[in-house]
């Protein structure tokens, strides 16, 4: 594998011969490196020896990498670096002809209508975001406007969701910085949001550190709901399709059981920013009433931090008539990112692009453009080969041990009726690595640590250190010794694979399948080096 590429020179956009400097300015003047990077909290910010985000990506493309990170992020691809900085150049040379802000608008509202058709959805509404962890404020938002107070947030799979939900459950800030720009105190008040609402955790793991069964986690759900609405409060329940290590809850006669009882008392939402769901399972949940949160920078590997809450029409009707917006709310989210038909919530929310934002959607939409192009008889073909293989390497590696999840997911179908993550556990000597050795080795596996070898090493060691591989972040675990670590498939895979012309879908996983292979060498090449892991800190 080749060392890091130099980030491409950003491609110039002439600026529209008209006689007044635009209000994006930006759009010319900033590289577009820079704009993809805009418009986020700390976790964009990027490394100045590096180039790279807290997750290890870059806003340039990466190809000479291997990487198997969408359950965490990815470096933008090729195809989407290049769609971004086309829609750059469509807005930019449409400012000759409107205005600023209703350019942008435009630009936006393409965008969600484009979404809407790549995920065949009619009749939804889309609410644009940062971040999923942002759309779990903003959800919070409507939910508590719709359903008014007290309101107990439940979240389902707490152990396995975003670290911010701690906070975006009750309504407090998730960092220092909001995605505004705005400085905040991470786990203070949103103003005017936080008030009138309490949380509850359900976790995979009991407090015993117990794994909790599929039937134990829907009678723990049923348990905490029911108390809840007997207490006279108002519930929205945020239900797990699919967590970082893949896993789902509650079981859909569940939650669907508890939505037809207190119809008036309980509102869903789906916790989908993985989005390893078909298009048919997504429209179910909709079709229900439920909201779903979604991301294009997992499965589908946009770049980090384009998120969206989907609105079914059950709960978008009455959001028009939302007038009032929680002060605080308003550090969060602009105008742009709300529906045209809600103009008076849009309108408490300042008219500020986000032009790195709707960049990051721009190319995410090419990657999920690009995949659903892919017959759905290879996806499927393809995955299920994928994780026949995946599971057999992972159970031949010398240090790694695959982590299986608690009972069959259920209620998938396509592609997704076959696993996508595939979390393990490092052993050293047959005890599992811990969360800081994890994130040690998580960080060693994206780096050229061939400085660190002695003169003697030969070339195979050297070709092992050397090696670029982008791995999802360890997931600490409650119910067993140890930390997990992931190798996933994505879209991205899928889209290469087909891109090989008349392959059937085995022949064409080949070459991915030796990347993984390569991945896995190194990950036990390193785990055999604890001198090596001990320069890298989580």
């Amino acid at each position: 594998m080749g060392l890091l590429k130099k980030a491409p020179a950003s491609n110039a956009v002439p600026a529209p011969s008209r006689g007044r400097e635009p209000f994006c300015l930006a759009l010319v003047r900033q590289r577009l490196e820079v704009l993809l990077t805009s418009g986020g909290d700390a976790r964009l910010n990027l490394t100045r020896s590096a180039g790279r985000n807290s997750y290890g990506c870059t806003p340039f493309p990466r190809p000479d990498v291997i990487d198997f990170a969408s359950s965490t992020a990815s470096s933008i691809s090729e195809r989407g670096y290049a769609r971004a900085n086309d829609a750059r150049t469509r807005l930019w040379s449409s400012l000759a002809v409107q205005p600023d802000l209703l350019g942008f608008e435009d630009a936006v509202e393409n965008s969600r209508n484009e979404l809407r058709g790549q995920l065949g959805l009619r009749d939804v509404e889309v609410v644009f975001s940062p971040s999923g962890t942002d759309a779990q404020l903003q959800t919070l938002f409507l939910v508590k406007a719709l359903l008014g107070t007290p309101l107990t947030t439940i979240v389902v799979g707490a152990d396995q969701t975003g670290s911010g939900t701690v906070h975006t459950a009750r309504g407090e800030h998730f960092s220092d910085r909001t995605a505004c720009g705005v400085a905040v105190g991470k786990g203070l008040p949103v103003a005017e949001l936080a008030a009138g609402v309490r949380t509850e955790a359900i976790n995979f793991c009991d407090g015993q550190g117990h794994l909790r069964s599929r039937d134990e986690m829907d009678a723990q759900v049923r348990r905490v709901v029911t108390a809840a609405v007997g207490r006279g409060e108002k519930v929205l329940l945020q239900i797990m399709d699919s967590s970082k290590l893949g896993w789902t809850a509650p079981g859909e006669n569940c939650v669907s059981a508890l939505a037809q009882a207190w119809p008036d008392d309980v509102c869903i939402v789906v916790d989908a920013c993985q989005m390893r769901l078909s298009r048919k399972q997504l429209e179910q949940y909709l079709s229900h009433g439920y909201l779903v949160m979604i991301t294009g920078s997992k499965f589908f590997t946009g770049p980090a931090f384009s998120g969206a809450l989907l609105v079914p029409p059950a709960l978008a009707e009455p959001a028009r008539a939302i007038r009032a917006v929680p002060q605080g709310l308003r550090d969060y989210s602009s105008r742009f990112d709300w529906p045209l038909c809600w103009p008076g919530l849009r309108a408490a929310f300042a008219p500020e692009p986000h032009y790195g934002q709707w960049l990051r959607w721009e190319a995410a939409l090419a990657e999920m453009a690009a995949y659903f192009e892919i017959p759905a008889s290879f996806r499927q073909a393809l995955f299920e080969c994928f994780e026949q293989s995946a599971r057999r390497m992972i159970g031949q590696s010398r240090h790694l041990e695959l982590l299986e999840s608690p009972g069959a997911d259920g209620g998938h179908d396509g592609e997704f009726r076959h696993q996508t993550i595939f979390s393990f556990l490092p052993h050293r000597q047959g005890t599992a690595l811990n969360l800081e050795q994890c994130g040690r080795l998580y960080r060693a596996m994206g780096e050229d640590v061939s400085r660190f070898l002695p003169s003697g090493a030969d070339d195979d060691e050297r070709r092992i250190a050397a090696r670029l591989c982008q791995i999802g972040q360890p997931v600490a675990l409650r119910h067993r010794p140890g930390a997990a670590l992931r190798l996933c498939a994505s879209a991205r895979l899928a889209v290469r694979c087909w891109s090989r012309g008349e392959a059937g879908a085995g022949q064409a996983l080949a070459p991915e399948l030796a990347d993984l292979a390569a991945a896995i060498e190194k990950l036990d090449w390193l785990v055999d080096h604890p001198e090596i892991l001990e320069n890298f800190r989580p």
